[in-house]
């Protein structure tokens, strides 16, 4: 235990000290040079306090939110979103719930292609996590070349590992190749604060992965809720029974029940809803959102098929030739704790450690197939703990919901942006609690066990031979998925195969790609990067089982409301 703290501190020192992830020269303001915000500026007698009095200061001084200016770049064409100055908030600018929120950037320039630890700049550069009794925090990185991820926050060589690792799932330096591998890992994470801190486990810290050379700045997007009341949160201990995908769903329902009522009756008080009709069912559906986060880096999280647990098995088995234990002998050096380690490591980040489900009054929002399952990717389970995993639960409460009907043309990524912005504006026009949202966060969940949600590389308006770029982006990410869950599996080991040879595998894209997206709204904007968009990734050819191509995404909007 000792060697292995003196391996987390040293490595968080390296990363700070010598600049593997560190803010640019420019810190303390942005691109465009204004101050890092706070949506939580102005106080007033009952507000929080603020983390310091510089911070305060800071605070009163400005209040911002994401806009957009032409930056140069190799192609000429890339633009950058950075921060524009607005009027600061009254001190009322809380959302429906009362719960206060902070949006800004922190910019990070790594100075080469690799993976870089970052967790206490981030706590540097928003302090406000240190005041949170309870909350969530949105991490999103608006670039084509790097992505997010959650793992080990000691050896440095799980981080080259890593690398290695996804370089060689998703080969090949193109543009096409670095944003399928960036879909691969992902460029939001959802992470709950508990008691000022991010409710990390032990042994993890926050990864950026980039892919684009170094030397440039990388955005990223911090947008937090903070609620400061305890019973919206609590971590559950789950124990999977040996190594491999388990269908969690009592659990979860179990542990975050208490959370979930409390919030939606809290909810129902604030707009004076009658929670049951004279027949005990719910009358109304206040809406939330519910974060699961496993506080380990060797387990994960993930959504998918509920009912045949054969499905469960085959994921298993997917994962193990995605990441074969081969590698330690080829390409792994973090080997000391065994055969199964670092492909767990990998596994963690290609599942994910964070899933965010909406609920609607005391209900999680899952499709009718769907489920939350707990990797365990360990034969004897994590350092220290075994096959007990906790899980970190919180309820953010309040908001607008609604569910948009997305068709595909076929299999295959395909562009959506327009339509989630869309549906971005629907709520916001629609008015009511949650819908004048400027400020805050869009989660999308997809209720689907055969098709997912990502961000990649889109054509712009700025890109030269655009119809060419959007195509060459999302034909390379679906042949990457093609790839690494290849059809022959159902001939070689697969048992789930009667619903067609593209069912398997579509349930195993699902979840490399993954089932929910939180987007942050800024300005009351989805706050993508410009070469940024969201794809629908159909997974079959025909579609989902009832569903064929038409496939239901709930939408839930939260943050201040500029009404």
């Amino acid at each position: 235990m000792n060697c292995r703290r003196v391996l987390q501190e040293a490595s968080e020192r390296t990363t700070i000290d010598h600049g593997d992830a560190r803010t640019s020269p420019r810190a303390g303001r942005t691109l465009a040079g204004w101050p890092h915000m706070s949506c939580r500026l102005a106080r007033s007698p009952s507000a929080p306090p603020s983390h310091s009095p510089s911070s305060r200061a800071r605070a009163r001084r400005v209040a911002a939110t994401l806009g957009v200016r032409a930056t140069a770049s190799s192609s000429g064409a890339e633009k950058q979103r950075t921060m524009a100055p607005r009027p600061s908030p009254s001190s009322n600018d809380r959302d429906d719930s009362g719960a206060w929120w902070t949006q800004r950037v922190v910019t990070l320039r790594p100075k080469s292609n690799g993976i870089f630890i970052w967790t206490n700049k981030l706590r540097d550069e928003v302090p406000e996590i240190r005041d949170a009794k309870t909350g969530v925090v949105n991490l999103f990185v608006r670039s084509h070349s790097a992505a997010l991820t959650i793992n080990e926050n000691a050896d440095p060589d799980v981080r080259d590992d890593l690398r290695r690792a996804l370089d060689a799932i998703v080969p090949g330096d193109a543009d096409a190749d670095v944003a399928a591998r960036v879909s691969f890992v992902g460029v939001s994470i959802d992470v709950p604060v508990h008691d000022g801190r991010l409710a990390f486990g032990t042994w993890q810290g926050l990864y950026l992965a980039e892919w684009g050379g170094g030397g440039r700045d990388v955005e990223v997007v911090v947008t937090m809720r903070r609620v400061d009341d305890a019973k919206t949160t609590r971590v559950a201990t789950v124990t999977a029974p040996s190594r491999g995908c388990h269908l969690v769903q009592d659990q979860i329902d179990a542990a975050i029940a208490p959370a979930l009522n409390h919030a939606s009756e809290e909810e129902a008080k604030r707009s004076k809803r009658s929670m049951t009709d004279g027949y005990g069912h719910d009358a109304a559906s206040p809406p939330a959102l519910v974060n699961l986060l496993v506080r380990h880096t060797s387990a994960s999280l993930t959504v998918n098929e509920n009912a045949d647990p054969s499905v469960r098995v085959d994921m298993e088995g997917a994962l193990n030739r995605i990441v074969p234990e081969s590698w330690n002998d080829a390409m792994f050096k973090h080997v000391d704790e065994g055969p199964d380690d670092m492909p767990a490591h990998v596994k963690s980040t290609l599942f994910g450690a964070s899933v965010t489900v909406p609920a609607s009054g005391h209900r999680l929002r899952l499709g009718t197939w769907q489920g939350v399952y707990l990797a365990e990717h360990r034969n004897v389970g994590g350092f220290g703990g075994g096959h007990a995993r906790e899980i970190a639960c919180s309820v953010t409460g309040g908001g607008a919901q609604s569910v948009v009907t997305l068709t595909a043309p076929g299999r295959g990524a395909h562009d959506v942006t327009e339509a989630i912005a869309a549906g971005l504006k629907a709520l916001r026009a629609a008015g009511g609690v949650g819908g004048g949202v400027a400020a805050g966060w869009l989660n999308l969940f997809i209720q689907h066990t055969s098709a997912s949600l990502t961000v990649s590389s889109r054509a712009t308006a700025t890109a030269p031979r655009a119809a060419e770029a959007e195509t060459e982006a999302a034909a390379r990410l679906e042949s990457a998925l093609s790839a690494t869950v290849p059809e022959r599996w159902n001939d070689e080991f697969f048992t789930h195969t009667y619903e067609g040879p593209d069912d398997m595998p579509a349930h195993v894209k699902s979840s490399l790609m993954g089932a929910s997206l939180t987007v942050p709204v800024v300005n009351g904007e989805l706050g993508l990067g410009v070469l940024q968009g969201v794809f629908l990734c159909e997974h079959r050819d025909g579609g989902g089982f009832g569903c064929n191509l038409n496939r239901s995404v709930v939408l839930t909007l939260q943050g201040v409301d500029d009404r």
